[in-house]
């Protein structure tokens, strides 16, 4: 069984912010990428909804996931909402089976 996780942050743009968003969701994401333990880091915006971004990233390890989560680099997620650029943030987890 693998100790793999994915984890996935789904985020809302602000109105008339998100192509913003876009570019400053790819510098969070490529400063992530190089984390330890990350297997992977993507930003796609959601085919469905274009001020939707969804973020995903692949983790050695449980522990590796919750150590990038302590990381000044992650605490740029929540800094979308202070500068206005997203309105919502949504964070999940799960290993993978």
């Amino acid at each position: 069984m693998s100790n793999e996780v994915i984890n996935t942050v789904k985020v809302q743009a602000a109105a008339g912010r998100s192509d913003e968003l876009g570019k400053q969701l790819q510098k969070i994401v490529e400063t992530l990428r190089e984390q330890p333990g990350c297997e992977s880091y993507m930003v796609d915006r959601c085919p469905e909804d274009s001020n939707r971004w969804n973020v995903s990233a692949r983790w050695q390890s449980e522990a590796a996931m919750q150590s990038h989560f302590n990381t000044p680099q992650a605490q740029g997620f929540i800094d979308l909402i202070d500068c206005q650029l997203a309105n919502a943030v949504d964070f999940n987890s799960f290993p993978i089976r």
